[in-house]
């Protein structure tokens, strides 16, 4: 009896075995006798998921565990090929996973280019598939000791890790979040960020997308380091490489920049006034391209990390180092110094913002026609423990593959460094060293060079959303700066490659609530467009990408709540939600010199003196 299900919702586990051996036909039997290599790949509608290595004998024994969000007319199609030519496929249709008791196993011949099935043509597979709502794990929320981290991430789960997490880069001394229970003084990033780089003895390593080295990190006046007030990003790791530091910057190199006619880049990111800023200095800094075969230019870098060495919080010895380790969304870089205040107009004649005026969504701002200035939402974290090693592996590998190895300095050199400072086996819940970290990715064997032998791409990042997802039991919060995916759903644009299943996952983790009348509520910040001049075409593009995303997910908590027999509306459940500040003019506030022309966006913004506080983090509760 064909299941009911709707949705091929779950894991599917996929394991490609081994195939018939290849024969040559005389006489090319003797001149390749081990054959020729071969590999498999499996294709979710036009999706590659999953990929094996390269084997002559054609026996891979490989198992791959694939997520899956999809209609059950979608189409699995799994294809043996060598890197010349395609030898066989395989396709199988959703509903039959569904229906066929959700295991195929077998030893099955594959079709031929030409559309016939040769049985000397053979491929040993098993296609398992584990609906969502029928794992042990669903709606089940992490508690202290339940979860074991994300099994398919190069980096595990660790225990005894301290993280503290930032809003925003600074909060003003007078900051009290509306937390009664939360009693901490207020984060202060881009300070901590100083008097790590400051302290460190042996190494300063720094990925990023966007660099400015002649930026300050430390901008109030009340600061607890006022010798560090104005001092420039760059001038401060000058100064360690000169104290015989490591100091290693490793930048995306924005191919459309082109320093020999002074050209930006469309990003913006500095990447080249960074490099000419350290050449012929004892600092290393690399510019790493996002290496793609077919679009060298449309893909970035992004991550974003900062790790050093530190005096060890619980070392034994006083001499005792550690690694501390910085990450998350905010790059080093011109526009992100903000507080909790996200000031349009106030700040542009003070030390935060009057050598730092950012403003990338109207056309000809500048701090000479004066604000609004774009208002940055973020957030970051700075862990220490074994999870701060992981951040510290990943730039290694990183430069490893794109860089000159022999320019990072042995890790085991370093005196007084310990990996694991602080272990207990009943820790306290207390205890700042209390937290469990799993350091996710999204990245390709081009751009590092060690990733399990099952993997080409690494998506742990997406992974453990959908892990999260998946879990979650009574609501989910977003903040992202985009909200795109799930385009195999969407009424147009099916095959503009937003495949992530995020927003899919979400609407049917909502649609079995409704099934299963619980309460259930989805609040997703995201901000009021894209970073860009609203009227430019990438900009328009996002937005059209989004509508359909929220349309796709509107639409199926709709059937579902029409299948239930219920009257509530589709708000109920989902929301999407922008940030948006407004100021009141003061006498003490910056006066510019020119003005925008009446009319104009520019000129609508400051008066009416509001405008979109930009959301760039990347957090989900």
């Amino acid at each position: 009896m064909e299941s009911k299900q709707k949705f091929l919702h779950g894991t599917l586990e996929a394991s490609i075995f081994d195939a018939t051996p290849y024969t040559p036909s005389f006489p090319f039997n003797c001149m390749v006798a081990n054959g020729k290599p071969t590999y498999v790949t499996i294709k979710l509608e036009n999706k590659k998921v999953a990929k094996t290595t390269l084997e002559r004998d054609r026996v891979w024994n490989q198992t791959f565990q694939i997520l899956c969000a999809h209609p059950p007319d979608s189409i699995v199609t799994i294809t043996m090929k060598t890197k010349c030519s395609i030898l066989g496929k395989y396709s199988i249709q959703a509903r039959q996973i569904l229906k066929d008791s959700s295991l195929i196993n077998g030893f099955f011949p594959l079709q031929l280019e030409n559309g016939k099935t040769s049985p000397e043509v053979k491929l040993r597979f098993m296609l398992w598939f584990k609906p969502a709502e029928f794992e042990p794990t669903w709606g089940r929320v992490i508690d202290s000791g339940g979860f074991q981290g994300l099994r398919n991430a190069t980096f595990p789960q660790r225990s005894n890790c301290n993280v503290k997490l930032y809003q925003d880069v600074h909060h003003t001394s007078a900051f009290q979040p509306p937390f009664s229970s939360f009693s901490s003084a207020p984060t202060k990033l881009w300070e901590d960020v100083y008097k790590a780089i400051e302290g460190a003895k042996h190494l300063v390593y720094i990925a990023g997308w966007s660099f400015n080295p002649n930026m300050a990190l430390v901008r109030d006046p009340e600061t607890s380091i006022p010798h560090a007030r104005g001092v420039k990003l760059g001038e401060l790791l000058k100064r360690k490489a000169e104290e015989g530091v490591a100091v290693r910057i490793m930048l995306w190199n924005d191919e459309t920049s082109l320093p020999f006619i002074k050209n930006q880049g469309v990003m913006r990111t500095h990447d080249e006034d960074a490099f000419a800023y350290f050449k012929h200095t004892k600092v290393v800094c690399k510019l790493c391209p996002r290496l793609h075969h077919k679009f060298p230019t449309l893909f970035a870098h992004h991550q974003k990390t900062v790790t050093v060495d530190t005096r060890a919080a619980h070392g034994s010895l006083i001499n005792d180092r550690e690694i501390m380790s910085f990450v998350g969304g905010v790059d080093l870089c011109d526009g992100r110094y903000d507080t909790e205040q996200h000031s349009l107009f106030r700040t542009l004649n003070l030390e935060s913002h009057c050598f730092d005026f950012y403003q990338t969504n109207i056309s000809g701002a500048s701090l000479h026609k004066g604000g609004p200035r774009e208002p940055w939402h973020d957030a970051h974290a700075c862990i220490t423990g074994e999870a701060a090693w992981d951040v510290l592996a990943n730039f290694e590998q990183r430069w490893n593959k794109q860089c000159d190895p022999s320019l990072l300095p042995p890790i085991n050199s370093i005196p007084n460094l310990i990996r694991q400072p602080f272990s207990s086996s009943n820790p306290d819940e207390s205890d700042d060293r209390n937290w469990k970290v799993q350091v996710f990715r999204s990245i390709d064997h081009v751009s590092t060079n060690q990733l399990s032998k099952n993997l080409t791409v690494e998506q742990s990042i997406h992974e453990a959303y959908v892990e999260a997802i998946r879990r979650a039991d009574r609501f989910i919060y977003i903040e992202n700066q985009y909200f795109i995916g799930g385009c195999h759903l969407w009424d147009k644009d099916k095959k503009s490659g937003c495949r992530n299943l995020i927003p899919i996952e979400i609407a049917l983790k909502v649609a079995s609530k409704i099934k299963a009348k619980e309460r259930f509520a989805v609040y997703i910040l995201i901000p009021m467009w894209p970073e860009g001049v609203p009227e430019s075409e990438p900009v328009h593009d996002i937005l059209h990408w989004t509508r359909q995303t929220m349309e796709m997910m509107y639409r199926l908590i709709s059937e579902a709540i029409k299948e239930s027999g219920g009257q509530e509306h589709p708000c109920d459940y989902l929301n999407f939600f922008c940030l948006a500040n407004r100021e009141k003019e003061s006498k003490e506030e910056f006066v510019p010199p020119q003005s925008p022309h009446p009319s104009t966006q520019y000129w609508k913004a400051q008066k009416h003196r509001r405008f979109m506080v930009y959301v760039h983090s990347k957090v989900m509760i």
